[in-house]
């Protein structure tokens, strides 16, 4: 069986404030954006293991909605092998029902949120009969565990190393291919995290810088130098990964100009109002990563670039580019 949920549809992208001609070639291919129907599958009797799913009477594992990228063929065997090798020894657990909508790339922030989440929003209305099946490892990450219980989805949690057979199973395709949005189910999803959360008034006023994690890739080079650009424009620093749900959309409920290094951080831009900015700073030429260009447009959250080149490894923000952009949005 299969149920259409979303129609499929166009997205019609608004260029960066601040798009120069030479830069044309980074942005224009992804101009317009064409995501298809979302569908609900059911399938009987469904093995699971370690988030492999195999049906053994169809003689199928589902790549298209569980593993992510262009694995080869060799790579999701070894893979599924190794899996079933390790949950080998475990007694079959058996579920009646439930709902399958995470890939391999689900413990990452921005895949949980952005892919994920949006899949069981796309599939909330059968969540009462279907509760979302959850990996034990990826419900060991705590903005797992707390999206799930802020946003009150039904669900349970598959144990690591641990075979199960689902008897009944719903799995949600994907809404769109990763970095690009059905808008209508980003929007739906957007007001069930604001309708669960604190309410608070909106002032729209804070200038916000996104900190990531020491030792992550793409630390800043000219650390104290971008420090001293963004006090004279009076920006506060934030660590997402320190927030709650709460903090974060109350923080950014009141944020008119966000500026961070293309990374997972910038996910949260999904809790800004219509008309803030959002300054992404993007390694020089590349024209692959434009998820948050094409975010800040379903959002309708004005998008502006500047670039950092790498250096040993380290980010080497562009000074001059980015405060050209301050220049212009505080004057």
């Amino acid at each position: 069986m299969k149920i259409r949920l979303f129609e499929a549809g166009n997205s019609l992208r608004k260029l960066p404030q601040n798009l120069v001609d030479e830069d044309k070639k980074l942005f224009i291919h992804e101009e317009n954006y064409f995501y298809k129907n979302t569908y609900l599958f059911e399938k009987n009797n469904v093995n699971i293991f370690n988030g492999i799913l195999i049906s053994l009477p169809l003689f199928r594992y589902f790549k298209k909605y569980t593993f992510f990228g262009d694995k080869t063929f060799i790579q999701r065997i070894k893979r599924i092998a190794k899996n079933y090798i390790i949950s080998k020894s475990s007694k079959t657990i058996y579920i009646e029902k439930g709902l399958w909508f995470t890939d391999h790339k689900s413990h990452v922030y921005f895949h949980w949120i952005l892919d994920s989440l949006q899949r069981a929003e796309a599939s909330h209305d059968y969540h009462d009969k279907y509760p979302l099946l959850v990996r034990e490892d990826f419900y060991k990450k705590e903005f797992v565990r707390e999206s799930l219980d802020f946003l009150k989805f039904n669900f349970i949690v598959l144990k690591e190393n641990q075979k199960y057979k689902i008897k009944n199973l719903r799995i949600v395709s994907k809404t769109a291919k990763t970095g690009n949005y059905n808008e209508e189910i980003l929007s739906s999803l957007i007001k069930r995290f604001k309708d669960s959360s604190r309410k608070n008034e909106i002032k729209n006023g804070k200038n916000l810088f996104v900190l990531r994690t020491p030792n992550l890739p793409r630390s800043i080079l000219n650390n104290l130098e971008l420090n001293d650009l963004l006090k004279k424009y009076n920006f506060e620093f934030v660590q997402f990964e320190k927030l709650d749900f709460n903090e974060k959309i109350e923080i950014l409920n009141n944020c008119k100009n966000l500026v961070g290094v293309f990374g997972s951080g910038l996910t949260n831009i999904l809790f800004m109002n219509q008309n803030t900015n959002l300054i992404e700073i993007r390694e020089r030429g590349d024209s692959h990563n434009n998820a948050f260009f094409s975010l800040s447009s379903a959002l309708k959250v004005n998008y502006y670039y500047s670039f950092f080149s790498y250096s040993n490894n380290q980010c080497l923000v562009d000074i001059e580019s980015l405060e050209k952009i301050f220049k212009t949005i505080f004057d």
